[in-house]
């Protein structure tokens, strides 16, 4: 796993509660990655690279892996 993809799952559990080792997860699957949850991962992945995120972008994002490119 590369820095980048160890720092997005890190910002993931932080925000989510979680424990995964794997980016291999989606919305779909995890119930608490309702759009409260959606809002505080885009803002802490914000925080945590130094980027802005497009809307258009963050709408489209729908697994954890959806973010790698935009990171």
């Amino acid at each position: 796993m590369s820095h980048k993809e160890e720092m997005l799952l890190k910002a993931f559990n932080k925000v989510m509660s979680t424990k995964l080792e794997t980016l291999e997860i989606d919305r779909a699957s995890l119930p608490e990655w309702d759009s409260m949850k959606h809002a505080e991962l885009i803002i802490q992945l914000q925080n945590t690279f130094k980027i802005r995120f497009k809307i258009a972008d963050v709408l489209e994002i729908n697994s954890l892996k959806d973010f790698l490119p935009l990171l």
